[in-house]
């Protein structure tokens, strides 16, 4: 009996809704703003995930170089410890510039996550507004019912201090990768130079 009342006051709410004609074309235009939101849901998990597949790349392509120029010293025994500029100041440039393509994409990352944090709070208080119409149908007051929620505020400038935990383990990963293939370097063109040996 409590079932069958629910079902018949739930119909009266929708066909209320059908008979106001500005409440159910609030309804359409709600129900079409959701759906857009879940697309761009869709787009911003797609771009998140090509961004960090970028950055992949960027972190293969980096250890590669590494391993090239570590190999290639190790390998010819005419360098000598004079030369240890040469593959101290390649470690370095590759270094810079990977620390410059993984900074801007990790900028890249927190940007497209916080658009993501607001597009699912906009999303939610959308989502409420049309439950709260389907409560209330036609006695729903349109003029004060919109989606509205507080944003958060993202911040334009980024210290290294503040750096999330993960990203400040990368950049120390890629810093201790690049010193110790230095270190490696020099070390083996020391071994390869006959005054530093004797």
């Amino acid at each position: 009996m409590v079932g069958l009342l629910a079902t018949m006051q739930k119909e009266e709410v929708l066909l209320g809704l059908h008979q106001s004609w500005a409440h159910s074309v609030q309804k359409n235009a709600w129900e079409i703003d959701r759906r857009a939101f879940e697309q761009l849901m869709e787009d911003h998990e797609s771009e998140l995930r090509r961004i960090q597949a970028d950055a992949y790349q960027v972190a293969g392509m980096y250890a590669l170089f590494h391993c090239v120029v570590f190999t290639a010293i190790s390998e010819s025994t005419l360098l000598t410890c004079q030369l240890s500029w040469c593959p101290v100041s390649l470690c370095a440039a590759v270094y810079l510039a990977t620390l410059l393509a993984i900074a801007d994409n990790l900028k890249m990352k927190s940007d497209l996550r916080m658009e993501i944090t607001q597009t699912k709070l906009l999303m939610s208080a959308l989502i409420d507004c049309l439950d709260r119409l389907e409560e209330q149908g036609a006695t729903l007051d349109l003029n004060n019912t919109h989606p509205h929620c507080i944003l958060p505020e993202s911040s334009s400038v980024c210290f290294p201090f503040l750096m999330p935990s993960q990203d400040l383990l990368t950049f120390l990963s890629l810093t201790f990768f690049s010193l110790v293939v230095c270190g490696f370097s020099v070390h083996v063109l020391c071994e390869h130079c006959i005054p530093c040996r004797g």
